[in-house]
This record gives C-alpha cells, structure tokens and sequence, in this order.
C-alpha cells in the first residue's frame, strides 16, 4: 500500500506514519514550506526523514501542490486541520477545515484512491444528553468553532461522496493524548507539582490513547464502509479522579489534599477568556475546559466500531499514560 497522510508533522500524523512505515507500506507526507526544523521543537521534521518517507511540500489551500500529493497513491489519511481552539478569526477554522478538505478531494476524485479516512472529531457532534452517550445517529450540535469547522468538513466530504461515488470514511475521536502530545502536559506538570485541586468521581471523561487511534485508522481501510462515520475512544469513561490517579502512579506522586469549589474554577477560566480576547492569546484554559472536566458530557458509543472495523482498543488507560509520562521524561518535559 502507498498512503499519503497529511498532518504527518503533528501529534497524531506522526504516529500513525510511523506505524504504517514500520508495517512495510510506502508512505508519502505532506509538508508545508513554513515547517522547518528550528521549529520543530518535538523533532518530528527528523522523524519523518529518518523513517525515510517521501516528503511532499504543498498545503492544503494550494490546489496545485495536491495534485502531486496524491499522485500514485492508494489511501488518504487526511489528519491535517486546525485541531484545537485557538486565538484566530472564525473563518480560519473553515478556511483550512472544510475549504482545505474540498481541495484534497478535488485532486483526489481525478485518481483512483482506494480509501479515504478524514479524522473529525466528536466535537462535530457535540455534547451527550446527560448520561446517555453520542453515537453515529446522534443529532449533530457543536458547541464552539472548531466543532462547526468539523461538521462542515464531514459535510463537504459526503457531497464527494453522494456525487462521486469516492471511497470516504470518518473518524471521530476525543481528546488523545500520548508522546508527543503538548496539549494535555499541563496536567502531567500540575501533578507532578503535586496541585491538582479540580476533584470529580463522577465518570465524565472521554480519553483516547494515540496508538488506539492509529490503530482504528488502519481498521478504517480494511474494513470501513464509505460514506460512514465512527466514534473511537479507549472504550471506557473516566472520571478526572481516575486520570489524576493514573497519573500518580505513573510518576510516583501524589497530589496534596487541596480542593477548590468547581465555581471558582469556572470563573477564573470567564476571566482568563476575557484577557486573552483583550491580549490576543490563547488562554490556558477556559470555562468549558472546567464543563468537560467536571460534567457528563462527552460520552462516546464506540459499538459500531467495534461491530464494523473490529476495534478493540491494545492500550488501557494506565498503559497510555505510562508510556506518556516516560516520553515527557525522556524529553525533559517532566
């Protein structure tokens, strides 16, 4: 099989090139000229060349530089996106998520690619009704730009398919986490720092480990039915206390006794909005952030992935955040 994946230079994409590298596939990947390795601070630029993957330099908003992206290719993992919230005008979201994606189609309907898997996101769907858990049926209702922006993606992405007849699958994961990850290290060093005064029993909490993504990506085109989309998760709930518990024991330590009511939280994160709207900068963390920590919200019904691709996820939550937690070490990050 020859992929191309875009986004190979992120989080998730570099993983998943990896993993395909290592299972004797040809991989190309598509790089913009604005990634250099004075910023690839995670080294993934020197990943990808020591995995010896052909380098494509395009963008998804450059029409022409995916014509040769996807020149003998048999699959698309189409990852690339702007994937969390950010301190950018609206339009940027749709301007890469849906637009981009609609190019990277156009250049794929004049070739015969076999699979498509476009990574959206359970933020396409929006939040669980109490405690009953999304699913593939669920009403779409996002909550914020970047689940619009990946709604509109998904959209786009079935009128190719209605139209074109092209072999489209969608993924829909929650928050991952794992080596080379910097968004949820925050909580890894507020642990490690021994404060973590946010406490939650109750289980609200939807974690995916990367390699269980990876993995249900590869599922996707073997067994994937076009024109369909999956949740993935690492099949179970948790509650911010059992992270913060796994946490622990991965690091040995243990955070001290101190506790703040949930609405000192969630005003701190209105404040931290507000400066960073004055400021233009992204906050660290904002009042929803308290919302997805704290409430049933974002549950996941991963029964069709499991009946359809055949996932069961390798790694338990414990595993995932060992593995985690000694990448950070590794790389000075803890």
């Amino acid at each position: 099989m020859k992929a191309l994946v875009t986004g190979a230079t992120g989080f998730i994409g570099s993983h998943l090139t990896e993993e395909l590298i290592k299972q004797g596939h040809k991989v190309k990947v598509l790089v913009r000229e604005t990634e250099d390795s004075s910023k690839d601070k995670r080294g993934i630029l020197g990943l990808l060349k020591k995995l010896n993957v052909e380098i494509i330099q395009g963008d998804l908003l450059d029409e022409k530089s995916l014509d040769n992206a996807v020149k003998n290719v048999d699959v698309v993992f189409h990852l690339a996106a702007i994937a969390r919230p950010m301190a950018i005008p609206r339009e940027e979201y749709f301007k890469v998520n849906e637009k981009g994606t609609k190019n990277l189609l156009e250049a794929c309907k004049k070739k015969k690619i076999k699979k498509i898997v476009i990574m959206s996101s359970v933020s396409a769907v929006g939040q669980s009704n109490g405690s009953e858990a999304v699913n593939e049926k669920t009403k779409c209702k996002p909550v914020d730009t970047y689940g619009w922006s990946k709604l509109a993606q998904e959209k786009i992405s079935l009128e190719y398919f209605k139209k074109f007849k092209m072999p489209i699958v969608f993924l829909r994961p929650p928050m991952v986490f794992g080596p080379r990850d910097v968004e949820m290290l925050k909580l890894f060093k507020a642990v490690k720092k021994r404060f973590f005064p946010l406490d939650g029993k109750s289980k609200c909490m939807e974690f995916l480990y990367v390699e269980n993504l990876v993995q249900a990506c590869l599922l996707a085109v073997k067994y994937g039915e076009n024109g369909e989309a999956y949740h993935i998760t690492n099949g179970e709930h948790y509650s911010i206390n059992e992270i913060r518990s796994s946490m622990e024991k991965a690091m040995g330590k243990k955070v001290l006794p101190i506790k703040f009511p949930r609405i000192f939280f969630v005003s701190a994160g209105f404040s931290m909005e507000l400066v960073g709207k004055l400021f233009g900068f992204r906050p660290p963390f904002k009042h929803d952030t308290i919302d997805w920590m704290t409430k049933k919200l974002w549950y996941s019904d991963v029964s069709k992935a499991r009946k359809v691709l055949k996932y069961v996820p390798k790694f338990s939550l414990d595993e995932g955040i060992k593995k985690t937690v000694d990448y950070y070490k590794k790389e000075g990050y803890l």
